[in-house]
This record gives C-alpha cells, structure tokens and sequence, in this order.
C-alpha cells in the first residue's frame, strides 16, 4: 500500500513539473515491465523522423515529457525498440498514456486528448492490415496473382473505411491528416499524386487545413502535394484555390536527406544548392537498372559542366552489392539502409522505384518523374536558368 502511495506521489511531481513549463504539452504515463529499456519521444517532421527526448525507465516504468505549443497539430511518437505509440499533439494538452512492455503498440490507453484515441484506432487498425496482408502472403496454398488480387482488395476496404469514418466525418481533424500518410509495408496506403480517388481526400483534407492553419509549413506542404494530385489526375482545383495559377505553383523547397555515401560521410541534399539536381530513388538490383544507369550517364556527362548533379538514393538490400554497383559512377551516390521502410520515401510519397524528382539551382522541387515528358529538355532548360 505505501508503495502504492509513494508511485502516485512520484507520478503527481513529474506531471506537476511538467505544467510549471507554461505554453507547453506534456505526455506522460507509465509502460509497465520496461525496467532497463529506453524511451523515445520521436517527432514526425516533414524532414523524416527525429528524437525530441528520451528517458529511462525504472521499475515502476513512469516518464513525462514536454514540448512548445505547435502552431498546427503535430505528430510524435513513444518507441521502445520497434514498439511504438503515435500521438497527435495540438495544444497545450496533457496526454497521458498508459501501457506495458512488451506490447505496447497493441495494448495501450490514451487519455488527455480526443484526437489521440483516434490515432490509436488507425494505428491498431493499420496493424490488423498489416498483418492480414503478411499471412496472405505467406499462404502457399495462394498463388502469386491470388495474393496480390486479394491484397489488393483488403487495401482497397481499408482505404474506403478510413475515407468514410474519418476523412468525410472531419477532414480537419489531425487524425485524417494521419491517415492520409499511413504506410503499409514501407508504402503509402494512399496515393496522394497518381490516385484519382484519393486525391480528392487529400484535396479536402488540405482545403481544411487552409482554413484552419493557414500559411503554417505543414499546411503549405499538404496544399502542394495536393495540388500535384489534382494536376497529375487533370482535377478541378477546390474552390479556395482556383485564384491561383497551379502550374506556376511547385513544393517550396525540399524535404532535406542526410545519407552516407560510399565512405560513410553523411551527405546532405541541402549541400547541392546552387546546382541543377536529379534526386533518384533506385535499387541497382532491379533488372533494368543498367539500362538507367547508362541513360543517366548521358544525361550527367551532357550537362554536368552545367551545373547538373545527381543524389541517388539507393535502398538495396545489400549494402555491400550497392558499394560495388555505384563505385565507379561519377554523381553523389548514398545508401538507405531502411530500404522501403525509409522515412524519406514516404516524406517524398514515393510509391513506386525507380521515382525521381528535378530540383532548381534554388533547392526547389519544381517536378517529379510523371510530370516530365522529356528529361533531357528539362535539364536543359533549368541549367540555362
């Protein structure tokens, strides 16, 4: 009883800490049976996943954490190892979550924040997806056209649920925002540039965040995204956007990358400002990539005098078949180890590889693969710009 007493005196002080912050959230609780194991606060940002905090849990597995208000909803997570919590923070609420090790990611409570316990139905529910998805896959009785047709269809029920229970009801809402970039297998369940019908979601997902965090960079983000669905499908701009002219409208900016190359330096694709960049996600283990590699070799030995480089970011396999495939091309080559699970494929919705984009001199995306009819015109015309 006195231990009982004195845990709850332990877990009043931290969250009394927490509030003397001021503008600030707080997301605490207890993971119980993590003695020993670190906690992670992570930040869902539009440059990929990044560690806000962390503590280490004692016996009794209580933690607290704070961050400055956000400007618009935002998105972090608790990890332990590969188990992980997603939370939505978009005040100065205080979350508690309360859970036990080693389930975490399936077995928790969220409290504090309404938006959070609609995360946590997405992320249980994209879980059952995905693994529904692998048992198909390793049903042998299945053949390869039988699973991939089946896949495809528990894809497609996932989808019109999430579009229907969530999206229409609050397209406002950080959770439909959530939804929007859920991945399965290390892709996007939505495709928010190539697919008809989900871009006229993530078209009234944006138009909502318009109205409600206008000109913040998240909202800016999600606009461009959906304004290159809606000009890759040849859809009517939502009524709040049709004062803008949308082919003179790109991504502003880029999401950056920070890679190793074939030395283990980090490269970053900001270092490459000032140049006419060809951003390319590949794998050399794909059949047809020699024929590419060599079409990208004219296209670099033409214009590299020009100001012309290439970031190709590989996510082979094996680290050491990319070393040996890359060692003698000319342009920037960087190694993904997470390969599909990269962070960096889902920042710049890549659904497909090979996929690249055209950077300008002034680190703007102005296009990406589909969008260009004739590569070597569009060299050419940024490196005369």
């Amino acid at each position: 009883m006195r231990r009982n007493v004195f845990v709850l005196l332990c877990a009043l002080v931290l969250f009394s800490a927490c509030r003397e912050k001021g503008e600030q959230f707080e997301i605490g609780g207890r993971i119980a049976s993590a003695e020993g194991k670190t906690l992670y606060l992570e930040a869902s940002t539009l440059d990929g996943m990044q560690v806000v905090d962390s503590a280490w849990l004692d016996a009794d597995g209580s933690f607290c954490f704070h961050g400055p208000r956000p400007f618009n909803p935002e998105f972090y997570r608790l990890r332990i190892e590969g188990q992980i919590i997603n939370l939505s923070v978009d005040s100065t609420e205080s979350i508690r979550v309360e859970a036990a090790w080693p389930g975490m990611a399936t077995d928790y409570r969220v409290e504090g924040s309404p938006q959070c316990a609609v995360v946590r139905d997405l992320s249980l529910k994209q879980l059952r997806l995905q693994q529904a998805l692998v048992d198909l896959f390793n049903n042998r009785r299945l053949t390869v056209g039988e699973q991939q047709r089946l896949a495809n269809e528990q894809v497609a029920r996932y989808k019109e649920e999430v579009k229907q229970d969530y999206i229409l009801k609050d397209p406002g809402a950080p959770a439909s925002y959530f939804a929007l970039f859920q991945t399965v297998g290390g892709k996007l369940i939505f495709d928010p540039v190539g697919n008809p019908d989900d871009v006229k979601y993530v078209a009234a997902v944006a138009t909502a965040w318009e109205a409600l965090y206008p000109g913040t960079t998240r909202t800016e983000n999600l606009r461009n995204i959906a304004l290159q669905g809606l000009q890759n499908t040849k859809r009517a701009l939502p009524a709040a956007w049709e004062a803008l002219d949308s082919t003179k409208i790109t991504v502003s900016g880029i999401i950056d990358i920070s890679l190793p190359d074939l030395e283990g330096r980090q490269v970053r694709l900001s270092d490459l400002q000032g140049k006419v960049v060809l951003l390319d996600f590949m794998a050399y283990s794909l059949s047809q990539s020699q024929e590419r590699i060599m079409q990208l070799r004219q296209l670099y030995n033409k214009y590299a005098a020009q100001g012309f480089e290439i970031y190709q970011v590989s996510i082979d396999p094996n680290e050491h078949y990319w070393k040996t495939a890359c060692e003698h091309l000319p342009w920037t080559c960087v190694y993904e180890a997470r390969g599909e699970l990269s962070d960096y494929l889902a920042s710049y919705v890549v659904g497909r590889i090979p996929t690249y984009f055209l950077i300008d001199r002034h680190g703007d995306l102005v296009a990406r693969d589909e969008q260009v009819s004739d590569l070597d015109a569009a060299v050419e015309e940024l490196c005369a710009q």
